[in-house]
């Protein structure tokens, strides 16, 4: 007979289908999935590649059976990512995960040895990459202090000693602390990651807002204090319960000046922090008062993300937090229309980063409808995950069923932006650098649909071995190689043409002939790749993943020519202002990143003042180091497929 945990353990190794390897190797797995989903909940359902990376199988570090490094909270998956968060934030924090089964001080030997050694460490796998570029010279003067290394042991033996290393490992990190784990605390993490459990919380004066109907549920006012709020958000392990914010429309927004005031109020006006803050709203499937304490089920923080990030900053910071108090809203209801009207009540007068609300936006939400409705022949149904988490309970949608945000926007900076060599990069830095270019109202559904069908069966066909496994880190070229030698260049996303080619795409995918495609191109790609570096010299095979130069010279062995499409980029935005010059000719500006982009009625005489506020497709041209708009031409908004 299985226990609760058993049962996970096999629905886990269905899920992921992991069958033909060993039941330790699997339970290594298992610990390292649901330990390390605290940090990102959802985000190793999507991306099993880092999956593979932090399950540590390494000969010289055996003792070693996960790693998982985080710079300023964002977990790193491979170098370019440190580099791109520290574009963004200027400064970093870097926090150091190792975990280990049983055998402690081998472990720590292990550790010492690893971090004595790593600059002279040769880089063969993917996390000592990482690892050695984060605390390389060049990457180690943009940290805010030195690294913090926590320390995972699991194990059922019950040994609670403190880890012990030598001296001068010490003064390497700011902080090192252990973790404990075993079989009871990891089902407790199951529970938590599922959003599958109760909190029990002490509210002094909670009053009862009247009014509405009893079947809506109902709702409470009150003040809680920072040491509830922490017994709500924070694991036995110190941990923040990132799953909480899960139906938050932003994630943190790290030190923003907002930010930076909610902690100088922690820390020198804790009294006042309840006049100044606009307090949090939960929302749960049932709240009920209970001997004096309010029990809340399956508890959810749908506004107050940031409030609660500090509180758990100042908390970790030893402040003292005795004299703080929350304005708390908590809203118990299991319909789904009332908690998703909270959500938005709740946040609509809030001030959110243009990226953070990406995925709420119309177009994404026809997006995953456009997704739930459509299937090719010979292939699982796919699903677009727009919000973290989303499918967890639905048991019928397996893993390799799902493509997150990032997994869509790197794949369509392969395949239709003509970037392969980008496509790796962070989504964050993908967003920015393609705010223009993808996601556009007017943009066809269809292509995002075949790039995230692409994506998870290359994939999938190469976990299966069913394609060379030295070929699995430039499966993004191989993906591009199936498009381009099937149905040849793609027009721009905003044309007329994108729908007639991707059905053209379509067709050739139906019936399960993916494989076949994909064997065609992983045989061409390492043809091309020969010639590549018989051409240019042996050193130049490190760095084909990453050059464009590499992308250009595939494009040209494919089709005969470079297939460069910067020159004729097809843009679109929303037109800022219309105005009248001294020759009294219409001028304006189109909003683009980083700089707003000019036209003239020179240049597009069909245009007129109604253009202002309207959304418009452009290209741009180049007068050394100016740009203008041309071809302006008022564009409508997709509509449903």
């Amino acid at each position: 007979m299985q226990n609760l945990l058993d049962a996970k353990f096999d629905q886990f190794i269905e899920d992921f289908k992991l069958l033909g390897n060993s039941k330790d190797t699997n339970w290594n797995r298992f610990v390292n999935y649901h330990f390390f989903s605290q940090f990102q909940p959802g985000r190793f359902d999507t991306d099993a590649d880092l999956l593979d990376q932090i399950c540590v199988d390494s000969p010289e570090f055996s003792e070693i059976r996960g790693a998982l490094f985080l710079l300023n909270d964002q977990i790193l998956s491979n170098p370019k990512d440190i580099d791109d968060i520290l574009q963004r934030d200027q400064k970093g924090q870097l926090e150091l995960y190792f975990l280990g089964f049983g055998d402690e001080e081998a472990l720590m030997q292990q550790l010492e040895k690893l971090f004595a050694s790593l600059d002279a460490e040769e880089r063969r796998e993917d996390w000592i990459q990482i690892l050695s570029y984060a605390m390389s010279r060049k990457i180690v003067l943009r940290w805010k202090d030195n690294p913090v290394l926590k320390v995972v042991i699991y194990s059922n033996n019950g040994n609670t000693d403190k880890i012990n290393f030598k001296d001068i490992f010490y003064h390497w990190f700011s902080d090192i602390a252990s973790i404990r784990i075993n079989e009871k605390r990891l089902q407790g993490i199951i529970h938590s990651n599922e959003n599958n459990y109760q909190a029990e919380l002490e509210l002094k004066s909670a009053s009862l807002i009247p009014g509405g109907e009893e079947k809506y549920g109902n709702a409470y006012i009150t003040c809680m204090s920072a040491q509830e709020l922490i017994k709500l958000t924070v694991t036995s392990d110190g941990l923040l319960r990132r799953n909480m914010f899960d139906d938050n429309v932003r994630d943190f927004q790290g030190d923003s000046s907002v930010n930076q005031e909610i902690m100088s109020t922690l820390e020198k006006f804790p009294e006042r922090f309840v006049l100044f803050n606009n307090g949090i709203t939960i929302v749960c499937k049932n709240i009920a008062a209970k001997n004096g304490k309010y029990v809340l089920d399956s508890p959810q923080i749908v506004n107050g993300c940031q409030t609660c990030n500090m509180v758990y900053r100042a908390y970790r910071n030893g402040v003292n937090l005795n004299g703080v108090q929350i304005i708390t809203k908590i809203v118990g209801s299991d319909l789904e229309a009332v908690t998703q009207g909270i959500v938005k009540g709740a946040n609509r007068q809030n001030i959110v980063y243009e990226q953070a609300f990406e995925t709420i936006r119309e177009f994404h939400k026809n997006l995953e409808k456009y997704f739930e409705i459509n299937e090719v022949h010979g292939y699982q149904k796919i699903y677009y995950e727009r919000r973290a988490r989303q499918y967890v309970n639905n048991f019928q949608i397996k893993p390799q069923q799902i493509i997150s945000f990032r997994g869509l926007i790197q794949s369509m900076a392969a395949l239709f932006l003509n970037h392969v060599e980008n496509s790796h990069r962070h989504e964050y830095k993908l967003l920015k650098e393609y705010k223009d270019s993808l996601f556009v109202d007017v943009h066809s559904y269809q292509p995002y649909y075949l790039s995230a069908l692409l994506y998870l069966n290359i994939d999938r066909l190469f976990r299966e071995g069913k394609l060379p496994k030295r070929l699995h880190r430039f499966k993004m070229h191989i993906m591009l190689l199936v498009k381009e030698m099937k149905c040849g260049p793609s027009p721009e996303l905003a044309s007329d043409d994108i729908d007639k080619y991707c059905e053209q795409l379509h067709k050739s995918l139906e019936g399960g002939k993916l494989m076949q495609m994909a064997e065609e191109a992983c045989e061409k790609f390492e043809n091309i790749a020969d010639k590549w570096i018989d051409l240019k010299g042996p050193k130049y095979q490190y760095g084909m993943k990453d050059s464009a130069e590499f992308r250009r010279f595939l494009m040209k062995e494919i089709h005969g020519i470079s297939n460069e499409k910067n020159e004729d980029r097809l843009y679109t935005g929303n037109v800022m202002n219309v105005n009248l010059d001294k020759r009294n000719t219409l001028y304006g500006f189109i909003e683009h990143a980083p700089d707003n982009i000019f036209f003239h009625e020179f240049d597009n005489p069909d245009m007129n003042q109604s253009y202002a506020g309207k959304r418009v497709s452009y290209k741009i041209i180049r007068n050394g180091s100016q740009e203008r708009a041309i071809n302006v031409k008022l564009v409508e908004s997709q509509k449903e497929n």
